[in-house]
């Protein structure tokens, strides 16, 4: 998802039901001893790094708020389909089963991280919602909705994508007027019918726009509002899905210092798929390419001096960086973003896996897990004290 399409600061308007969630209660042992590592976060970028831990040799937890490993998946809308192939949504150790379609749907998806973590044996504490990591004389205390732990090292893999960032300026729109994130979106039911804004330039703004315009049966006029003009990706090129020659010819795992990376990361979230793009040329759906700055009475205020008058907003306006629970001095930057090299902190023993262009142009989707939590590997056996091995060939891997 975009983070761009608005200017005002942003607000959290949702709350979040997981705090309800009933946790499980941490091993005895696990939590009367120093282990080596905890991971915060049980989705994709902690299980992959739970799979090279495991191949090592390493004690280790992996916390994760969510009652079932892959309900971050199983939470999204209702139509979510991944806009990698099967190929390139796989972690390393184990490929998408040969039932999954060829663009994964979000469920499919789901039930392949929940068999992943079975087949590798990963240790989860499901429930277990992290309230604070803090620096010790051992290493680090984590507390959590189940228990605390006390650990050596410390790698964060809940990715940049919990906290809804929605625009103040939506606060200054008639109380009439739905509003919903996309966080929250799970349906078209989800959203009246009228006049329809989705604010946003990204992936998940597109999908959700043509959505919404395909299902109105003309009670809905759509109007997507990216804050740039969007940059159309074709899913296929001469038949073939545009990640093989992406990732053929090396453009998938670019370095994120590359010409080439630094080159797409300037263009901005590239939409992939044209189903958008042919729904503006047909009518269907409006494109309005400016950014929201202002909100009065029922409309949208544009950059450009327009006015859109809405019935309805969804806010595909992404997520702030935003780690409450990271209590150790010089982990993050005054802005609350993660301070690292390559995943690697300044802060001796804490890591990050799991963010946009953390090592390469990839590494925010489920392809660059493999390789940055393999070259994460190293430093971290290296702070435990431990000679990293020699690689095998599914290390590679």
């Amino acid at each position: 998802m975009t983070t761009a399409g608005y200017e005002d600061d942003d607000v959290e308007t949702m709350s979040d039901e997981r705090d309800k969630a009933q946790p499980d209660r941490l091993d005895a042992a696990v939590d009367a001893a120093v282990i080596d590592v905890v991971i915060v976060g049980g989705g994709q970028a902690g299980l992959g790094m739970g799979y090279r831990l495991r191949q090592a040799g390493v004690p280790f937890v992996i916390l994760d708020d969510r009652e079932r490993t892959g309900d971050v998946w199983r939470e999204r809308w209702q139509s979510l389909v991944l806009f990698t192939p099967k190929r390139f949504a796989a972690l390393p150790g184990l490929p998408l089963p040969d039932d999954a379609d060829g663009y994964p749907r979000k469920d499919q998806l789901a039930d392949y991280l929940e068999r992943y973590a079975e087949q590798h044996d990963l240790p989860i504490t499901h429930g277990a919602r992290v309230t604070a990591v803090r620096e010790t004389p051992q290493g680090f205390r984590v507390e959590s909705s189940a228990g605390e732990i006390e650990a050596k090292a410390v790698v964060i893999a809940t990715g940049p994508f919990q906290y809804p960032r929605v625009p103040r300026v939506g606060a200054r729109l008639d109380v009439k007027v739905h509003q919903v994130h996309s966080s929250a979106y799970r349906s078209p039911a989800d959203v009246p019918g009228g006049r329809v804004a989705v604010v946003g330039g990204g992936n998940s703004a597109a999908q959700l726009a043509v959505e919404l315009a395909e299902a109105s049966d003309g009670e809905r006029d759509v109007t997507m509002i990216a804050p740039q003009q969007p940059w159309f990706i074709p899913e296929r090129i001469l038949g073939i899905s545009v990640y093989w020659p992406l990732s053929i010819f090396g453009v998938l795992d670019s370095p994120a210092e590359s010409r080439i990376s630094r080159y797409i990361h300037s263009r901005g979230d590239g939409i992939l798929g044209t189903e958008a793009k042919r729904a503006v040329r047909s009518g269907r759906l409006a494109l309005h390419t400016s950014r929201v700055v202002d909100a009065r009475d029922r409309s949208l205020v544009l950059a450009d001096g327009s006015q859109l008058e809405v019935d309805a907003v969804l806010w595909a306006t992404g997520f702030r960086t935003h780690y409450p629970f990271v209590n150790v001095p010089e982990a993050l930057t005054e802005y609350g973003a993660p301070r690292h090299d390559g995943g690697v902190s300044p802060v001796d023993g804490l890591y990050w896996i799991g963010l946009p262009w953390q090592r390469r142009l990839d590494s925010s989707i489920l392809h660059g897990i493999a390789a940055d939590s393999r070259d994460l590997l190293d430093p971290l056996l290296q702070h435990l004290g431990r000679v990293p091995a020699a690689r095998s060939a599914s290390m590679e891997r």
